[in-house]
């Protein structure tokens, strides 16, 4: 399929509609539908290794996705493409090696960690984006996506985590929190430089896209941001630390990055005991990219939390039937309205036919629907 047969597929007011929709659900004002994201992840038959180590396959993966998505979701969908090459680039960038489980469908890995005393992390050297670990691979295949589809196919950031999660890959794991007590310096030292490299590489990844409009957002979230909101740190160690731990070693690095894009979402899959802190980094964010599973215990918390100004943005990452996703929608819908908003993202792949995506796309919108009848909305007396 050639680009002008991808044209002839696309809807642009529907898309143009559905980017709106995006706008107004952040900024908190009436919409007639919460947004529903189906994401379709098929991988034409291959396993997930054979399309991450190839890169032209990855290419007809992301294409064969997106017209398939074209062609079936009624509406909420805004094109995307997506280089993904695994969680791990920054920690290769520093020398980690790369795991690969025997089962291909298992994504990759950090092999082991490079640091087991935190002394060593004085020693370390910073490395380049254009030459070091995976990142120079990511910005070829980002490279090539850009030239490739068309320019009103998004493309999502790369999977580059976030200050302590790339800490996390790179030290022994009892060792870092450990060093959170015992030689908070030596932690502080290294995260310095971890945020140095993530923002450089986000610079590298910008230049390599074509500019920061043409990303979905700077990190690896499909859903596209709205102008002026692309900021994305993801932090799943977070739901493993305390609140305060959060403010001392996480946000301070955070806030760094959104100095530079601001607003946008944080990614922690759950729990969330730091829900409170997510919003109020300098400058605020928008809300949280989570699993569902992981959440869904959480989400009286981020009510309290969020209440009229954040986002929940929930992804069915873990093979949920339609039924499961329909009924966690719903139950999210009677846990956050009229308070918070919860943006929902069906995951299905190769084993779903056409209908049953269709089917799923509908029985999400019937909740989607009621759900944003019973919100209120900014216009309703709710600020931000």
């Amino acid at each position: 399929m050639h680009e002008r047969d991808l044209d002839s597929l696309a809807d642009f007011d529907r898309i143009e509609t559905a980017k709106q929709r995006l706008r107004d659900v952040w900024a908190y004002r009436r919409v007639d539908h919460i947004p529903v994201f189906i994401r379709i992840s098929g991988r034409l038959g291959h396993t997930r290794r054979e399309v991450i180590e190839d890169e032209e396959l990855l290419y007809r993966v992301n294409r064969d996705n997106l017209e398939r998505s074209l062609r079936l979701l009624p509406d909420d969908y805004v094109p995307y493409a997506r280089v993904w090459f695994g969680y791990m680039t920054l920690a290769t960038m520093f020398g980690a090696p790369v795991h690969w489980a025997d089962d291909p469908e298992q994504s990759p890995g950090v092999e082991r960690p490079i640091i087991t005393d935190m002394e060593q992390v004085y020693s370390l050297t910073k490395p380049d984006p254009s030459r070091d670990g995976l990142m120079p691979r990511n910005l070829r295949a980002q490279r090539m996506f850009a030239e490739r589809f068309p320019k009103w196919v998004y493309l999502s950031g790369f999977d580059l985590g976030g200050p302590l999660n790339t800490c996390r890959d790179l030290v022994e794991t009892q060792l870092l929190y450990t060093a959170m007590i015992d030689q908070p310096e030596a932690l502080h030292h290294l995260l310095n430089l971890v945020t140095e490299v993530q923002i450089a590489c986000y610079e590298a990844e910008i230049e390599a896209s074509g500019g920061l409009e043409r990303l979905t957002c700077i990190d690896m979230a499909q859903v596209w941001a709205p102008e002026g909101h692309k900021g994305f740190v993801s932090d799943d160690v977070c739901a493993t630390i305390s609140p305060a731990m959060f403010e001392t070693f996480s946000k301070p690095y955070n806030n760094r990055i959104f100095a530079h894009w601001p607003g946008g979402l944080l990614h922690n899959c759950g729990p969330h005991p730091a829900a409170k802190h997510y919003l109020d980094h300098t400058p605020p964010i928008n809300g949280v990219n989570c699993s569902y599973r992981y959440t869904r215990d959480e989400l009286p918390r981020l009510r309290e939390a969020f209440a009229g100004r954040g986002l929940v943005q929930a992804m069915f990452d873990n093979n949920e039937t339609a039924e499961e996703m329909v009924a966690g929608f719903r139950y999210m819908m009677e846990t956050l309205a009229p308070d918070v908003v919860a943006l929902p993202i069906p995951i299905v792949n190769d084993s779903w036919s056409d209908a049953e995506i269709v089917d799923l796309y509908w029985a999400m919108r019937e909740v989607a629907e009621e759900y944003a009848a019973n919100m209120r909305w900014r216009e309703d007396g709710v600020s931000r």
